[in-house]
């Protein structure tokens, strides 16, 4: 990406960072430059962490936030991912990972100005030519009309698609005054939004209607087990003792069923849940999902598709969801703020008069 050129040589060298995304960094040349620039933070496992024998819950808590490392010295953050999900997410078709030691990659970097939060200011050039206290209007005269337009923590954000890359950029004052940039690479859900990666074809993705089919049905009986036999369900599996949720399939394929609530039998499926590749550790459902809805949909595509806007809107920080209330289940969509696409749709049963 273009960089300003107006930056003095010992500005912070931001070239050099942004070639190392989706590198280790144990990698000998990223671990050595980034030694150089006193970054001595590394992700670990929670294996590896010190309380793993006599803690393993705190261990594995630890280990998921040294995923991001809050670099207060350069005014910047690094964010990792693991390595296999990495790659399973950004790599393209054709494309070969290099054979990088460790169990991280570096997947986005992010740059914070003078005043946020504690930051005393990154003072290197930003990707695109992009510079602090820039206004949205001169950003879009350097980098084109945005992709997107939402608030990102409580911060009028656009999301830029540049190349291969990904660049989101967030204003304080508005419209007035750039203070947070993120950068990394695409993934396979922005090029489907971007419309450069095609779907897998609808024949080898199952049926659309498989959540719609089983609510409602008991997971005992012959319906359920060929309605959700693309999961690899089987009903000996599991005991119906107690109503909850069952999230046997959810890190192999991205469900998670719920059974017997609100005054149902315990076999009955109730609900049930998607959850995109990353989201929760999971794989992914790869499947087509009710109303035609995929993972890469912005929240303006899934209004579309259903055809109305939602009963309720709910907005977090960082990420919002919608619920409409259908003929016979509730429709639940979750959307990541930052990446402005569906990472959850869930299916309920509404609650039984009896319950």
């Amino acid at each position: 990406m273009q960089r300003s050129d107006s930056d003095s040589d010992k500005a912070f060298p931001t070239e050099g960072l942004l070639g190392f995304i989706g590198r280790s960094p144990t990698n000998p040349d990223f671990d050595e430059w980034l030694g150089t620039l006193r970054i001595r933070h590394r992700p670990f496992t929670a294996e590896e962490d010190e309380y793993f024998k006599r803690d393993p819950y705190r261990a594995g808590r630890n280990a998921q936030a040294s995923e991001v490392d809050e670099v207060e010295r350069h005014s910047l953050a690094l964010i990792y991912d693991a390595k296999e999900l990495y790659w399973s997410l950004v790599a393209k078709p054709d494309e070969v990972p290099p054979l990088d030691p460790g169990a991280f990659i570096l997947r986005e970097v992010a740059f914070f100005a003078p005043g946020f939060q504690s930051y005393r200011g990154f003072d290197g050039p930003l990707p695109a030519g992009l510079r602090f206290g820039q206004s949205a209007a001169e950003a879009k005269a350097l980098l084109g009309e945005p992709v997107a337009r939402r608030n990102v923590q409580e911060l009028m954000s656009l999301l830029w698609a540049p190349e291969d890359w990904v660049l989101n950029a967030s204003f304080f004052d508005g419209e007035d005054d750039l203070g947070v940039v993120h950068l990394r690479r695409q993934n396979i859900y922005d090029r489907r939004m971007l419309g450069t990666e095609s779907m897998p074809p609808d024949e080898e993705r199952g049926d659309p209607n498989m959540a719609i089919n089983a609510l409602g049905r008991s997971l005992v009986g012959a319906l359920a087990a060929e309605t959700l036999a693309p999961i690899g369900w089987s009903a000996k599996l599991f005991d119906f003792s107690n109503a909850g949720e069952i999230t046997h399939y959810m890190p192999s394929h991205g469900v998670t069923l719920y059974v017997g609530e609100h005054g149902r039998p315990n076999s009955t499926l109730t609900g049930i849940r998607f959850n995109r590749r990353g989201d929760m550790k999971s794989a992914g459902f790869e499947g087509r999902m009710p109303h035609g809805i995929e993972f890469h949909d912005t929240p303006t595509v899934v209004e579309q598709r259903i055809g109305r806007r939602p009963d309720k809107i709910t907005q977090a920080p960082d990420t919002g969801s919608y619920l409409w209330t259908m003929d016979g289940y509730d429709l639940h969509v979750m959307f990541s703020l930052i990446d402005y696409q569906v990472y959850r749709v869930s299916l309920f049963l509404p609650h039984s008069p009896n319950a």
